[in-house]
């Protein structure tokens, strides 16, 4: 287990971390598609520029931790390399990449720090309302702007009937198929929330439910799980029903769920 002191410097410094990507970001958008450089990676996904630039500023700021770093825009080490690592960061410099380039909205930076257990501190910043969402295990759930003032914890236990379910805006499934185990149809109204500012709206209170059927990698979703699991609440796998678990072979999570209505 990291010690106070050490959990402390690494939240700390994933905020910093999270602010200089987010600003980053943003002086990226008065760049031109050929300015930025865009092509497309073996997935078939987009990447840029502005997803390299976060990603090198963020390195450089947690680095001095000593903490091995697996990022979306960087080389991942084998599974045999890394499945024993006790604390690693997972990143995503630039989440929602594709609506960044398209719309030049609905994108934040994504940064987790984790140990055997899953996330314990995650850092989720949204570039154009100038708010870092930070939350750590043991440290609770807080708001900064970008530039590392703090404005206000949060201590939010707000459930609202209808519930009020976020999920991806490219979702396929069909709402009964979303709904966890003893929620109706009937009670719950839906609306749709780009990338990792799902898990916020619930830590804030402004959601009950998030669920998702499509693949997420681990980057995509370990900064919000660490967040939720700041203020109790757990992500779960959809198959198997119990927590996420963190880095698998291909840091692939196919399906999940978390829900503050019990």
């Amino acid at each position: 287990m990291l010690s106070e002191k050490l959990l402390e410097e690494a939240l700390n410094l994933s905020i910093k971390a999270g602010g200089a990507g987010a600003r980053v970001l943003l002086l990226a958008l008065e760049s031109s598609d050929d300015e930025l450089h865009i092509k497309s990676k073996e997935d078939g996904s987009l990447v840029s520029d502005a997803d390299y630039a976060s990603d090198k500023i963020i390195t450089e700021i947690l680095s001095p931790l000593g903490i091995p770093i697996l990022s979306e825009e960087a080389i991942i080490p084998s599974f045999e390399d890394r499945k024993d690592w006790p604390y690693y960061f997972l990143i995503d410099p630039l989440d929602g990449t594709e609506s960044f380039l398209k719309n030049r909205s609905g994108f934040t930076v994504n940064i987790a720090l984790c140990d055997a257990t899953g996330p314990i501190i995650g850092v989720v910043a949204d570039p154009l309302s100038n708010i870092i969402y930070a939350g750590a295990i043991r440290k609770g759930f807080s708001i900064w702007q970008l530039d590392g003032t703090c404005i206000k914890t949060i201590h939010s236990n707000t459930i609202q009937k209808p519930y009020r379910l976020v999920t991806s805006w490219d979702e396929k499934a069909v709402l009964e198929d979303l709904l966890p185990p003893g929620i109706h149809t009937t009670d719950v109204i839906t609306s749709p929330v780009s990338g990792a500012l799902k898990f916020c709206k619930i830590a804030l209170g402004e959601a009950e439910i998030h669920s998702r059927t499509g693949t997420y990698m681990e980057w995509d979703c370990a900064a919000g799980d660490a967040i939720l699991r700041s203020i109790g609440l757990d992500v779960y796998d959809r198959h198997t029903h119990n927590r996420l678990r963190y880095n698998s072979e291909d840091l692939k999570v196919h399906g999940l769920y978390t829900s503050k209505v019990k």
